[in-house]
């Protein structure tokens, strides 16, 4: 039956949601088989939900996990050179491999039964975000590094002690006794590096002079003590970028202490420095050590296997330099701006859709969000205006479309309009 605007005394219309009578001049909006006149109530808008107060809107993106096999396969072919470290964002690790072939295969072959740990920490570390203060320690790093090659001092120069890494390194491992000793105190000794106090770590410039200004310097041991193991494995086995590195470091050991002492402080930074990037180009540029620096592994590999490019691309490189370095550092701000990066840590309420609320709690990844209490919304049910309380919407009914009640009403008005 065509609608013929009549409306029932129950309910109440604001003006502007009257809709207006059918007129047959068009297919009808109501089906044919119903004999009762379309008496539901649609808003013209429907407000949207809206977010608790206090809180804001947060995307959650999730980085992208490392995976066990592609990790494996590195491990496979080039695990000798430490490709699958580099691949897990262990640099420094990667360059002690590489130039140690793997720590002489020891590490290597200890590396095929870590690998699923190895993994697990990184992806871990990646959903977290930055953490402030030095990366933690873990014991299975230092055994590593302490067979062989802790007669040389290695598990020191990664636990933070540079000074006992040296020792070791000019006495074989205090002629292997001290060497031995450490197979049982590792763990302490791994504990200890973890639990140091903030003001501890605090680096100091006249001991970085100290060390730079010495003999050992050319070894990085004021890089190791700058929390720079990276830099400081690289002056190890180029003695000191052929000399070149340690000298421009005795200028700018203030610049580099107060930078190791804001990372500690404020957690660690992704930034690059122009200076790093200037002594990494010469004369180490040709095998590509700035593009590696500055997150470019592509072209480092291709600077390493050309030579940077016949020394053309190395010269160009110099001129650049200031170009890689902030398109390098703009990388790295429009990442720390990811909203993964910005999620509270600690559990809190954002609303849904219909008025309820759900805590979410980003420290536990198996967590399952659970309804809180229903939020009061600053706007009424949809589809309910103007009804009684106990007359359910139109969306909650089965056809025919009527309110109880009314049922006179309407049987009347179905026989007018017949």
């Amino acid at each position: 039956t065509p609608y013929n605007g009549s409306v029932p005394p129950a309910h109440t219309y604001p003006p502007q949601q009257i809709p207006a009578p059918y007129n047959g001049s068009g297919p009808s909006a109501i089906p044919s088989n119903l004999n009762q006149p379309y008496n539901a109530i649609v808003p013209t808008t429907v407000p949207p939900p809206v977010v608790n107060v206090g809180l804001r809107p947060v995307v959650h993106v999730t980085p992208v996990k490392k995976s066990l096999v592609e990790a494996y396969l590195l491990w496979l072919i080039f695990g000798l050179v430490g490709a699958h470290h580099f691949y897990l964002k262990r640099p420094f690790f990667g360059l002690v491999y590489f130039f140690t072939f793997g720590l002489l295969g020891c590490g290597y072959l200890i590396d095929l039964f870590r690998m699923p740990y190895l993994v697990k920490k990184v992806n871990e570390r990646e959903s977290e975000g930055p953490q402030v203060g030095a990366e933690k320690k873990n014991i299975s790093d230092a055994y590593t590094l302490w067979f062989p090659f802790g007669l040389l001092g290695f598990h020191h120069f990664y636990l933070g002690n540079p000074w006992i890494g040296v020792l070791y390194l000019f006495t074989f491992g205090l002629f292997g006794i001290g060497w031995l000793v450490d197979l049982f105190r590792i763990p302490s000794l791994v504990k200890d590096a973890n639990n140091q106090t903030l003001e501890k770590r605090e680096r100091k410039v006249c001991t970085a002079y100290i060390l730079a200004m010495s003999p050992l310097g050319i070894f990085g041991t004021h890089h190791f003590y700058l929390n720079r193991p990276i830099t400081g494995c690289l002056y190890f086995f180029t003695f000191g970028l052929l000399g070149v590195g340690w000298l421009a470091d005795w200028f700018r050991i203030p610049i580099l202490v107060r930078r190791a002492n804001k990372e500690i402080f404020e957690g660690n930074v992704e930034e690059k420095f122009l200076d790093d990037a200037y002594i990494l180009w010469f004369p180490f540029g040709l095998c590509g050590t700035h593009h590696f620096y500055l997150n470019r592994p592509i072209w480092g590999t291709l600077y390493f296997f050309t030579f940077g490019l016949l020394g053309l691309g190395w010269l160009v490189d110099g001129c650049r330099m200031p170009c890689l370095v902030k398109e390098c550092n703009k990388k790295s701000e429009e990442r720390a701006r990811l909203p993964v990066y910005q999620v509270p840590r600690t559990g809190y309420v954002i609303s849904t859709q219909g008025g309820q609320a759900a805590h979410m709690n980003f420290n536990n990844p198996n967590f399952v969000p659970q309804q809180a209490a229903p939020q009061q919304m600053p706007f009424p049910p949809a589809y309910q205006y103007g009804q009684p309380a106990n007359v359910p919407s139109y969306m909650e009914q089965p056809p025919p479309y009527s309110s109880p009640g009314n049922s006179q009403n309407t049987d009347e008005t179905t026989k007018s309009s017949k």
